[in-house]
């Protein structure tokens, strides 16, 4: 009986969603509807739109793009990738920025002083042997992704083909398997690399392993690529102009989503057969325009918690709630910053004077580094394990109380009062995943299952790596190709 009532509550606001309508809201039909137009879901749009699909993108910031965020030196006008800063130099991403008139160029690199501290104690780490470390860590991670190659090629680009079941070495915490194999001396090179991936001794081998996908390792030795502008945020501009105004709705909220097949129980015209229909509102000239968008498909691109899913009003059945509720991640950022007492010609790179393999302890900044293009600016990327709660005084605390442990060691110089922040941006949740019980139980056979059903798709991260590059090539090779056949 409670199981009635609930369903029959959500279907009464659905009907009062539908009730409220203003009598001049726009309704639009697409093959496609894409909630979320980060690099996931304009990817997708992109590449749909191109095979001759139609869609409409609902984007709740006023630009397309997600994590790519652009620091602009206010005295130069000079841009600094500090969100997604660079994409592998492969056929698809550069048939994706041919196809958005996008030229490329090699991510240059700068070369800086390194200093390497414990940012949570401000010590220096006497026994860590810096030197050593980048002598040793090359021929570990060479044989690392050989290794991963040859015994679990289907970790590559996202968990859709794991098999079961599961061996037991990949339930085991990270740096576990690093040293049974004699990989330890690449995990600061890991840790550097892929960021925020929680406490690599406590996190699980087959997430570790995913995270630091053989292709990353090799196209860190190729070399990587980004916007010749070099702001990666054009990639995004010109993909909203690819798309087309009409098909690209930017500072939208979604009102309510219908995958019943009844469009919120409109009938306009006769018998309505949509299978999904989706209500937003989005700012216009002469206000806010009401769009309801009927479409054959729905292609979900923001992460999928219920917490994120809640409030884009999507419409969860007891199977895709069981799954979703399942997940859990961190918290990641980067603010830009300046202090009189550091050096920035150098980059400060986070060690662990008591933690295992001298890794960095969160929450925590990994490193403050350079910005070429923004003399006398620090970049700092943090993270934190809980996946939400920070607030931007949170952070702006957390680099304060490491820049005062520095100078109470003798590490910099000055006032910690004296840090003044110039840009700063939290993403959260990040790099979702599921403990190792529940994948161990089947959850990544349970998540992937639900491509496809309820006339819905999903992408992201979570459905691949947190990394535009691995999750287009995943769109390519899984998620564009069901989508088509669903189509047909």
């Amino acid at each position: 009986m409670a199981s009635s009532m609930l369903l029959f509550f959500l279907a009464s606001l659905l009907v009062n969603v539908t009730a409220s309508l203003p009598p001049d809201y726009t309704t639009v039909s697409r093959d496609v509807v894409v909630i979320g137009g980060g690099s996931s879901g304009t990817y997708a749009a992109v590449n749909l739109l191109a095979h001759g699909r139609t869609v409409a993108v609902l984007e709740q910031q006023g630009r397309l793009g997600g994590h790519v965020e652009t620091y602009i030196d206010p005295a130069t006008g000079a841009p600094s990738n500090i969100g997604v800063i660079d994409f592998y130099n492969n056929s698809i991403n550069q048939a994706y920025f041919s196809l958005l008139g996008v030229p490329t160029a090699p991510v240059p690199q700068t070369a800086t002083g390194e200093v390497y501290l414990d940012l949570a104690t401000g010590e220096t780490v006497p026994k860590f042997d810096a030197e050593a470390q980048i002598d040793s860590f090359l021929p570990a991670v060479l044989a690392y992704a050989a290794y991963v190659n040859a015994t679990y090629p289907y970790l590559t680009l996202s968990y859709e083909n794991l098999s079961y079941p599961i061996p037991d070495e990949l339930l085991e915490p990270f740096t576990v398997f690093a040293a049974r194999h004699n990989f330890t001396a690449m995990l600061q090179f890991y840790e550097s690399l892929t960021q925020n991936i929680g406490n690599l001794w406590q996190l699980p081998t087959y997430h570790g392993i995913h995270a630091l996908d053989p292709k990353l390792v090799e196209f860190t030795f190729v070399g990587f690529i980004n916007a010749a502008s070099g702001n990666n945020q054009d990639i995004y501009t010109a993909a909203a102009t690819y798309l087309g105004a009409q098909n690209v709705f930017l500072n939208s909220t979604v009102l309510g989503v219908d995958r019943s097949g009844g469009c919120f129980g409109l009938e306009e015209g006769g018998s309505d057969t949509s299978d999904v229909c989706v209500l937003s509102t989005s700012p216009s000239s002469s206000g806010n325009q009401t769009t309801l968008v009927k479409a054959r498909k729905l292609l979900v691109a923001i992460p999928p918690t219920l917490a994120s899913l809640a409030s884009a009003h999507i419409d969860l059945d007891a199977q895709e709630r069981a799954v979703f509720s399942k997940f859990h991640g961190f918290t990641y950022g980067v603010t830009v910053f300046a202090h009189p007492g550091l050096n920035t010609s150098n980059t400060y790179t986070n060690i662990g004077a008591q933690t295992p393999d001298n890794l960095p302890s969160l929450p925590g900044a990994f490193s403050y580094q350079p910005l070429p293009s923004a003399p006398g600016r620090l970049a700092a990327w943090f993270g934190a394990l809980a996946e939400s709660g920070w607030t931007d005084a949170d952070v702006e605390g957390l680099i304060r109380g490491e820049i005062a442990r520095l100078i109470a060691n003798g590490n910099a110089a000055g006032d910690p009062a004296d840090v003044v922040f110039d840009f700063l941006k939290i993403h959260a949740p990040f790099r979702l995943s599921a403990r190792p019980h529940d994948v161990a139980d089947g959850f990544y056979k349970e998540l992937y299952a639900l491509e496809g059903r309820r006339n819905t798709f999903w992408t992201g991260a979570a459905w691949s790596e947190q990394d535009s590059s691995q999750i287009w090539w995943w769109s390519e090779l899984s998620l564009l190709p069901k989508i088509e056949a669903a189509l047909n």
